[in-house]
C-alpha cells in the first residue's frame, strides 16, 4: 500500500468519525435542553407578531406557525421566536398551524420561560412536545452510529 493511500484511508476515518462524534453531541446537547426548559424561569412577554408561514419542503405543502415576541430578563430587552422544542418543520395541514397559534394573538402578553444561564435562548411551551417523537432521537443516533462505524472500518483497513 502507497503512504497516500494510508494518508486518504486515515483522513477519511477521522472524518467519518469527527461527524459522528459532532451529531451525538448536538442531539444530546437538544435532549439536554429540552429536559433543562421545563425547570426555567418565566417571565412576561409580548407577542410581536403571529402568522402561519407556508412553504413546499420539496415534496409537499407545508405550514410553519411563526411567533415573534420579546421579554426582559434583568433590564435587557431579548427577542425570540421559539415556541415549542420539535415545532421548526411545521405542520401538514394549515389548521394545526393555526391551531397552535390562538393561544399567542399577537399583541398579547405571555409567559416565556428562559434559560437563565443564557437568557436569549428561550420557548414558550417547555419541554417535551408531541413534536419530538422517539424516532427524532433514535434516526440521528443510529446515523450516528453508522459513519462511526463506517470511519473506524476505513481507519482501521
Amino acid at each position: 500500500m502507497s503512504t497516500e493511500h494510508l494518508i486518504l484511508q486515515f483522513v477519511a476515518g477521522f472524518a467519518l468519525f469527527a461527524i459522528a462524534a459532532g451529531l451525538v453531541l448536538a442531539g444530546r446537547q437538544s435532549i439536554r435542553r429540552v429536559a433543562d426548559s421545563e425547570q426555567w424561569p418565566s417571565v412576561k412577554g409580548f407577542v410581536v407578531e403571529s402568522v402561519v408561514h407556508a412553504f413546499n419542503d420539496g415534496r409537499r405543502q407545508r405550514f410553519l406557525p411563526v411567533v415573534r415576541y420579546h421579554y426582559d430578563v434583568d433590564g435587557r430587552r431579548h427577542e425570540g421566536q421559539r415556541i415549542a422544542w420539535g415545532v421548526g418543520e411545521g405542520f401538514r395541514k394549515y389548521t394545526a398551524a393555526r391551531r397552535l397559534l390562538d393561544r399567542y394573538r399577537a399583541f398579547s402578553h405571555i409567559a416565556v420561560h428562559y434559560d437563565p444561564r443564557r437568557p436569549d435562548v428561550a420557548v414558550l411551551q417547555p419541554g417535551r412536545t408531541s413534536g419530538m417523537t422517539p424516532m427524532r432521537v433514535i434516526v440521528p443516533t443510529a446515523a450516528s452510529y453508522v459513519l462511526f462505524c463506517a470511519g473506524w472500518a476505513i481507519y482501521a483497513i
